[in-house]
């Protein structure tokens, strides 16, 4: 950074954000196997990761991040920055309303939003997988005074799932590394390394 921020300030950007997320989740799913409650960060901190790692791939060469908002509010900046940028700056330059995880994991899936190479192979699977893990993240977001029961045996397969896609997007074919901090692709990997590793030695549900 050339001009660091003051010591009363914190600044991030997304390329940090998902390498926090990714690295935090690494150290939950080394806890889960003896401390069950990590589960609950490993599902949060991971769901967290997807998005910013869609969030940095899409928003690469869009100056405003339309790529990742809410339709409407992607029209009124294009129209605007057609425009000259003449007139009220709209107010989603300022607050822009970003669309749902599932979205965004559709949306680095299609060469509209992010061409080939970069894209992901996107299949059914991984969506279903992805919208799974999602629903979990909400429970746990959502105090419940009767509390939560969850099947553990069903939380790896959901983790490695959105392994992969972050594998894609930060280390295979990351297209915003420009915009990253130093190892950061290196960092990235070997956070997922040691998730997935941790996943592959959890028992997993078997086949009905």
């Amino acid at each position: 950074m050339t001009n660091p921020p003051s010591e009363h300030h914190f600044q991030t950007n997304q390329p940090r954000e998902l390498l926090a997320c990714i690295e935090f989740a690494a150290e939950q799913a080394a806890k889960a196997a003896e401390d069950h409650g990590a589960w609950r960060w490993l599902i949060i901190s991971t769901t967290l990761a997807v998005q910013n790692a869609c969030l940095c791939a899409l928003d690469f060469g869009d100056e405003y991040g339309t790529k990742g908002m809410s339709r409407l509010d992607a029209r009124d900046v294009t129209r605007w920055t057609k425009n000259g940028r003449r007139g009220p700056q709209p107010l989603a330059v300022r607050e822009p309303r970003i669309v749902s995880p599932l979205e965004l994991l559709r949306r680095v899936g299609d060469p509209f939003f992010l061409r080939p190479p970069f894209q992901l192979p996107l299949q059914r699977q991984m969506t279903e997988s992805f919208d799974d893990l999602v629903d979990l993240r909400n429970t746990f977001l959502h105090f419940s005074e009767d509390g939560w029961t969850t099947d553990l045996r069903e939380i790896p397969p959901l983790i490695l799932n959105a392994c992969g896609v972050i594998r894609h997007l930060a280390v295979t074919q990351p297209i915003y590394l420009r915009h990253a901090g130093a190892n950061h692709k290196a960092r990235v990997a070997a956070a997922l390394d040691a998730i997935e590793a941790a996943m592959e030695h959890y028992p997993v549900e078997p086949a009905a």
